[in-house]
């Protein structure tokens, strides 16, 4: 999924460094970076190996061109990454797949079936806590009375 995205986004950032859509296409190059730079650190190196390495290498360089391209506002440069990171989504889905097929039938794989979550109950959001006023005295004289007490004055200032 988050190849799926990558590739998305990429595609809408091209689109708008062409039509000279400086922020769109800041936006969307930053999400992919920071899709990148997550993959990054999601990486095992203890066992992955040389294939922990050389993904950390790929993500790398994919993560400093797009910075480059989001500092240059160019189009070709995200162009040149978008074929890149087609066969990294590429290549996970056909591992995914493998990996599915081999294993055990009795094994229960964790694909996720949606019939499981057809007809369940949608869980109650509870309602949000009033927060507790700073100012006693403001309470005190609110309890006597059935007006709910002044809200606290948030400190902008620090």
């Amino acid at each position: 999924m988050l190849f799926d995205a990558a590739v998305r986004k990429l595609h809408f950032a091209k689109k708008a460094v062409l039509e000279k859509k400086i922020e769109e296409g800041h936006v969307e190059l930053t999400k992919v970076q920071k899709i990148f730079a997550e993959l990054m650190v999601a990486l095992d190196f203890e066992k992955g190996g040389e294939l922990a390495n050389n993904l950390f290498r790929i993500y790398d360089f994919v993560y400093h061109h797009l910075v480059k391209a989001n500092i240059k506002q160019d189009a070709h440069m995200i162009e040149e990454v978008i074929p890149i990171v087609e066969n990294l989504r590429e290549g996970w889905t056909k591992a995914v797949d493998k990996f599915l097929s081999e294993s055990d039938p009795g094994v229960e794989t964790k694909k996720t079936d949606t019939r499981l979550f057809e007809n369940r109950p949608v869980p109650e959001i509870p309602k949000p806590v009033t927060p507790i006023p700073r100012n006693i005295s403001v309470v005190a004289a609110a309890v006597g009375s059935k007006e709910a007490p002044p809200r606290p004055r948030l400190n902008l200032r620090g």
